[in-house]
């Protein structure tokens, strides 16, 4: 593994890894039994011990970001000399997830007002925009290696390439949207 990639790996599974500090701090003021999952009225549907919540989940989401950073670097390394941009993007979309999901898990059990559906619509939306952003940008030999099947030639994977982008851009105002009605 490169030097870069190993510096990624290492900052973004600490990352991962750091809400279990204030998890730490917050320990005694939390219930036994932790809130993990919501319904579609903003009511906890289902709970996981305290421990788990705090320290087994984002110890959990440390290791799916060391594995995905692996194998996305050894595909990389094999594909293209220089990582594309929407793959630096996406090796921090796992560990900003785990502190904003962090966060809500213990907001809720001290009794703040927290509307998930609408924060997971906020992140959908920023996500999904951010990547119909960059979708467009991606070279075609990049692009020969990520989309399947493979355009024929440049020009059709590029019109692809730009419906993609909006489409993702479209679906990120559609979440942004939604958080009105949710």
């Amino acid at each position: 593994m490169e030097k870069k990639n190993r510096m990624t790996l290492i900052i973004t599974v600490i990352v991962c890894l750091l809400p279990m500090i204030l998890g730490a701090v917050l320990y005694n003021k939390l219930p036994e039994q932790m809130p993990i999952h919501f319904n579609i009225k903003n009511e906890p549907d289902n709970y996981a011990s305290k421990s788990f919540a705090l320290f087994g989940l984002p110890i959990i989401m440390a290791i799916v970001q060391a594995v995905c950073i692996v194998v996305t670097s050894k595909a990389s390394k094999l594909k293209y000399n220089e990582k594309p941009r929407i793959i630096k993007i996406m090796e921090w979309f796992v560990p900003i997830l785990t502190v904003f999901i962090y966060i809500i898990m213990i907001e809720v059990p001290l009794g703040s007002t927290v509307y998930v559906g609408k924060s997971v619509c906020l992140v959908l939306g920023i996500l999904f925009m951010i990547i119909g952003n960059y979708m467009p940008k991606m070279s075609y030999e990049v692009g020969k290696t990520m989309v399947h099947p493979v355009p024929k030639d440049e020009k059709s994977f590029r019109k692809l390439i730009k419906i993609m982008g909006y489409s993702f851009i479209t679906l990120g105002v559609i979440f942004l949207i939604l958080i009105i009605w949710v």
